[in-house]
């Protein structure tokens, strides 16, 4: 399985280099025995419990830069708060993500339980990811320990336990499906299980997590008791792997994104097996012509039985074959690629026992948003509720308290589930309909938008972290999208139906390059203004503007979104109208305004 790198040269992997050869992450990957230790010189290396524990003695601010690639894979990203400029002078703080697998569902007391984590151990909010997971941010050094212990230590759900362990790192991500997988009222299906079940099987299996952060100060470890990996082997995958359950009435997943996603193939209200797509992802790097937002590509049709098999062979095809030398080109995206299609196919089949049948695949739906309220599977008598939570932060701000109204529900209404949706708002689920008065009031009452007193043009959109936390940021995303979008209705503009999401660099963690008009930080203050995706992310969008200041991103908006209401004669959606204009029109439309 070799042929030459998407990038270039010869790829570095397993089968044909030795550890020497690649990079120092992997070097440090193989190191770790299981991500126990840290290497720290060719001869030296220390246990990463070393290094937590003297965090939480208050004996060091941060840990050390190697340590940092191995506290990935326990949910953890070493940050430093940025200044305008981007210049890393702040506070040491940490990023904490806790893998929350099909976007829960939260048991109220889990809920709870994360509300108080947040005012303790972080800076009071939390962050609802375009992943389904949940971040805690500006999380100090002498708190990480005791945050990670009150995470694990929250209530049972669904047999899986909250934990951080694997919601980074270059393993398996968060699982994602469908919000409403189970919930819809017309066609019920049980996907969120088996991205459970996925979640589950593909999480690390060492045991350095536990005796880093779980075990009692009397059970401390000298040595790992488990370092085994059975799926991920001594280096782990290459880079992050990430998997998704898209819904027959629903992308809000953006199944096409994903490295390995599926989508049912229903027959009646039976499920006929899934449709397979593998290799997508949206991380690029700038000047950087071999990389690049890639779609999936369609494998087949497998039996739900063969799914967990499924996503276990990819990730081993990964693990042999992907570039260990050159992290830009690790990505399963252009190993499938480099590999080829067929090969992969009949790997999937001879080696691994897949039944991959061939066939056309299914039509896929287009993105939801889930807002306001929706009868649910049952009897009739439950409602979801879906309410848009702004770029994912749920906290109490001065008009609208967020996070107190959410606490105030849950807290009071009996049997409710908690879920998060990939456009990072949050989906309540099992209301009683005779509550439904209620929850309203109380929404009202803690200033919180809903259902069609959100404007249609914020439906939608959605943007990243950025700066100032994030060390890969160029640019601001969730600071700065929540006034391009006031600006937008202050024109006049925010009933135009139109998706736009926003990151403040080109990893594109919000997933602007499927988006009908996409921003994507580049240098310290500068755009990429992108257009055209499709509504059910088949389609990626193209680059309008490879460069744009502020100013000139906000005219250029206003006058995108004008030209969608105004030129578009068919009424097309919003990224088809995009898709079918040229450049040199929709360039004349959106000319920025002149101060």
């Amino acid at each position: 399985m070799k042929s030459n790198s998407p990038l270039g040269a010869q790829p570095v992997t397993l089968q044909d280099a030795s550890v020497a050869e690649m990079s120092t992450v992997e070097r440090l990957k193989h190191a770790s025995e299981g991500l126990f230790y840290v290497q720290s010189t060719h001869s030296s290396r220390h246990t990463m419990r070393s290094e937590i524990d003297a965090l939480s003695a208050r004996e060091a601010e941060t840990i050390s830069e190697h340590a940092k690639e191995i506290a990935k894979h326990f949910g953890i990203y070493k940050q430093r708060e940025r200044n305008e400029s981007g210049k890393k002078d702040g506070d040491f703080i940490f990023m904490v993500r806790v893998k929350n697998p099909a976007g829960g569902e939260l048991t109220p007391a889990q809920w709870l339980a994360l509300d108080e984590a947040a005012d303790r151990y972080a800076d009071g909010s939390i962050r609802l990811t375009a992943r389904q997971g949940v971040q805690f941010h500006y999380v100090r050094g002498h708190n990480l320990h005791r945050l990670i212990r009150h995470i694990n230590g929250s209530y049972r759900d669904n047999g899986y336990q909250l934990t951080t362990l694997g919601a980074c790192g270059d393993i398996n991500r968060n699982t994602v499906a469908s919000p409403i997988d189970d919930l819809d009222a017309e066609l019920p299906l049980d996907s969120h299980e088996l991205a459970h079940t996925v979640a589950r099987e593909m999480a690390p299996r060492s045991s350095a997590y536990y005796q880093v952060f779980l075990a009692d100060r009397n059970g401390a470890q000298v040595a790992p008791l488990n370092a085994e990996e059975p799926i991920y082997g001594a280096q782990y995958l290459p880079r992050k792997f990430k998997v998704g359950f898209a819904h027959p009435h629903d992308n809000s997943i953006d199944l096409l994104t994903q490295d390995v996603g599926f989508i049912p193939r229903v027959n009646g209200h039976g499920v006929a097996g899934y449709d397979l797509y593998s290799g997508g992802g949206m991380g690029m790097t700038h000047n950087q012509a071999d990389t690049m937002a890639l779609l999936a590509l369609y494998l087949g049709r497998v039996d739900r039985g063969q799914v967990l098999d499924t996503v276990r062979a990819i990730a081993t095809i990964q693990r042999e074959n992907g570039e260990r030398r050159n992290r830009r080109a690790a990505r399963w995206k252009y190993t499938i690629r480099r590999l080829g299609l067929d090969m992969v196919k009949e790997t999937l089949r001879a080696r691994f026992g897949i039944a991959l049948a061939d066939d056309e695949p299914v039509p896929l739906p287009p993105v939801r948003d889930h807002l306001g309220w929706h009868p649910e599977a049952g009897d009739g008598d439950r409602l979801y509720a879906a309410f848009m939570i702004p770029n994912g932060r749920v906290r109490d701000e001065s008009q609208a308290r967020y996070k107190s109204a959410i606490r105030r529900i849950v807290a009071e209404v009996d049997g409710i589930g908690v879920r998060v949706t990939p456009n990072q708002h949050l989906l309540l689920a099992h209301l009683p309909r005779a509550r439904r008065e209620w929850i309203e009031k109380t929404l009202a009452d803690h200033g919180v938008s809903f259902d069609r007193a959100v404007a249609q043009i914020r439906r939608l959109a959605m943007a990243c972290p950025a700066k100032p936390t994030c060390g890969l940021a160029m640019t601001h995303a969730e600071r700065v999208l929540p006034r391009y979008l006031a600006e937008l209705e202050a024109a006049g503009l925010g009933d135009v139906d139109v998706i736009i999401r926003m990151a403040g660099c080109p990893n594109s963690c919000s997933r602007p390059p499927t988006a009908e008009i996409g921003i994507i930080g580049y240098g310290k203050n500068d755009y990429v203004l992108m257009v055209g995706g499709a509504r059910d992310g088949s389609r990626l969008a193209r680059v309008l503007y490879p460069r744009l200041g502020e100013r000139e991103l906000i005219d250029a908006l206003k006058n995108l979104v004008q030209a969608i209401r105004d030129h578009n004669p068919h009424r097309l959606p919003a990224g088809d109208y995009l898709d079918q204009t040229p450049d040199t029109e929709l360039r004349a439309l959106s000319t920025p305004i002149e101060s």
